[in-house]
């Protein structure tokens, strides 16, 4: 049985996805292999909450689709096979995150 951890990567992608406001946005439109997952971090200067989700991630809107917070500077891993389908909506306009796939 080999672990996640025991294993190296030939190359990992990374980006920035910035404007994020109160519609729900892709976390990149572009469509990649994440064999282990990806990596996302709130940026420190953001002034309000990122919330992470699927297609119909809202921000303290409904309990059934009110997606995962991250305040400033916090992160979170998702264990998924391809970025963009992670959505993201901003408790406020103006919000950045940064991402790496894994």
């Amino acid at each position: 049985m080999t672990r996640i951890g025991d294993e190296s990567l030939a190359r990992f992608d990374h980006g920035r996805k910035s404007a994020i406001g109160t519609t729900a946005v892709q976390l990149t439109t572009s469509s990649m292999h994440a064999p282990r997952g990806v990596q996302i971090k709130a940026a420190v200067g953001n002034s309000g909450t990122v919330y992470v989700g699927n297609s119909d991630v809202t921000a303290g809107a409904a309990d059934a689709t009110d997606g995962f917070p991250l305040a400033a500077g916090d992160a979170l891993f998702v264990p998924i096979d391809d970025p963009s389908k992670i959505f993201l909506v901003g408790s406020a306009a103006g919000q950045v995150v940064h991402f790496v796939v894994v």
